[in-house]
């Protein structure tokens, strides 16, 4: 059984990471490509935006897409 990581997003929806907990040294509070504010959690729910699903044995490389809707409460992310 695998876990998601927490994705770290712009609010234009650029994806800083995908792998926020595993991997904090990559937070940062602006987008490095166009200035926006970061999030990682549902402004409205205040989930953790899915990121990176780790499965053991298994390694990536890609980013995620950003998604555009929370799994949890379906509002629209930025």
């Amino acid at each position: 059984m695998g876990w998601y990581d927490t994705a770290l997003i712009c609010e234009n929806g650029h994806v800083l990471t995908d792998s926020l907990r595993s991997s904090p040294q990559f937070a940062t509070k602006y987008c490095e490509k166009c200035g926006a504010k970061t999030i990682s959690k549902c402004p409205n729910c205040n989930t953790d935006i899915r990121g990176y699903y780790h499965i053991e044995g298994v390694f990536s490389t890609g980013h995620k897409k950003a998604p555009n809707y929370c799994h949890e409460c379906g509002q629209p992310y930025p």
